[in-house]
């Protein structure tokens, strides 16, 4: 069985949500530091983009492991 729409939905945001926590997090655009409250702690943002791409994987790889299983 592979990947319904509402999954492949859920990784393909959480994989843009990570991107945006890391690369485009400037200070003109949406959700950068001072308006989630991070101030200037780019660690915090970063691993929080870090993390969002981490859970995506696991997602990812989770459902392509249940297609790769031979029926029973």
């Amino acid at each position: 069985m592979a990947m319904t729409r509402g999954r492949w939905a859920l990784v393909a945001l959480l994989i843009v949500a990570g991107l945006y926590l890391l690369i485009f997090h400037a200070d003109p655009l949406p959700a950068n530091h001072e308006a989630i409250g991070l101030g200037k702690l780019h660690v915090v943002h970063d691993a929080l983009g870090i993390g969002l791409i981490l859970i995506a994987s696991m997602i990812w790889y989770t459902e392509r492991k249940k297609v790769a299983e031979p029926a029973a």
